[in-house]
């Protein structure tokens, strides 16, 4: 009775999938946290580590001179043809930052799917202070009423900070204000805000191909099947035990049509046959067939 069977790896196949998943967060959801940075608090060490970690590339600050000038590319999102602009991160201790857990957003959160809602805050009609991501890793807000530009919210002039996808960062760097009375630095000031977000998963699937021949694997390993020894039993360990000193089976799975019904299938390393490496439990137990071959198909997600 065979047990084992090598799997045909040219029948191998390996594919990714990228998997995102809508977040909504609250200033009470655990882990997210909001800091505002202002000059002489304990706070601007976390200045000077956005400082040098994302907008001045080592160097321990910006020259006065050039605070306004060309905007300073992001390397890893440049490198996609985009542009991050950096240069409205401000040559003074002042801004405020948002971080998310890499457990919720994976290893990056998806481009154009943050939107930050400050609740504390609204305008005369209303409408509470929204901050969205362009997909660059710039944010703006949709319904500022100070505009720069007048072609569109989106535009350059009316980001109002940035977005580091890869480390789950966001910094609103403007100081100015997005309505008569409230300012951006401080809709995430000690006050109630949501955010939403998707997250950005690859996942690397491996399928494997199982075929089973008419004449393979016709024998069941259930012990169950088998006749118990003659006599009295007191217990059912005793009855157990019976059944598996017995190498004979019972009359009913004696007969010619019978065939074994296929509740699981291990995968184990060539040349360990003692512990598998992984075990496929199926959904239902699928009778095998000595007519025809069956082919199961496995598929590890990772």
């Amino acid at each position: 009775m065979s047990a084992f069977k090598n799997i045909d790896i040219s029948s191998t196949v390996i594919k990714q999938n990228v998997v995102s998943y809508t977040h909504n967060f609250t200033t009470s959801s655990a882990g997210i946290q909001s800091i505002n940075i202002i000059s002489g608090s304990v706070s601007s060490s976390y200045w000077n580590s956005l400082n040098v970690l994302f907008y001045t590339s080592g160097s321990p600050q910006y020259p006065k001179e050039h605070k306004f000038e060309k905007p300073i590319n992001n390397l890893a999102i440049s490198a996609r043809g985009a542009t991050q602009y950096l240069n409205k991160f401000h040559g003074y201790i002042s801004s405020s930052l948002i971080t998310i857990p890499q457990q919720y957003y994976g290893e990056k959160i998806k481009e154009k799917s943050f939107t930050l809602v400050g609740k504390d805050f609204t305008d005369n009609s209303s409408n509470n202070p929204k901050i969205v991501d362009d997909g660059n890793g710039n944010l703006y807000s949709t319904n500022a009423h100070h505009s720069q530009s007048t072609n569109h919210a989106s535009h350059s002039d009316n980001y109002v900070g940035n977005i580091f996808y890869e480390q789950g960062i966001a910094v609103i760097t403007e100081t100015g204000s997005w309505s008569g009375s409230v300012d951006y630095s401080d809709i995430t000031k000690d006050s109630n805000f949501t955010i939403q977000l998707d997250s950005y998963n690859t996942m690397t699937s491996h399928e494997y191909s199982v075929t089973l021949m008419p004449n393979e694997f016709n024998h069941t390993m259930n012990y169950s099947v088998r006749m118990p020894l003659s006599g009295s039993f007191n217990t059912l360990n005793e009855f157990t035990s019976s059944i598996h000193k017995n190498p004979y089976l019972a009359s009913e799975f004696t007969e010619s049509n019978f065939t074994p019904y296929i509740t699981t299938i291990n995968l184990y390393q060539k040349g360990d046959i003692d512990t598998p490496v992984m075990t496929a439990t199926l959904p239902k137990a699928i009778r095998k067939s000595n007519k025809i071959s069956t082919t199961f198909k496995i598929r590890l997600d990772m």
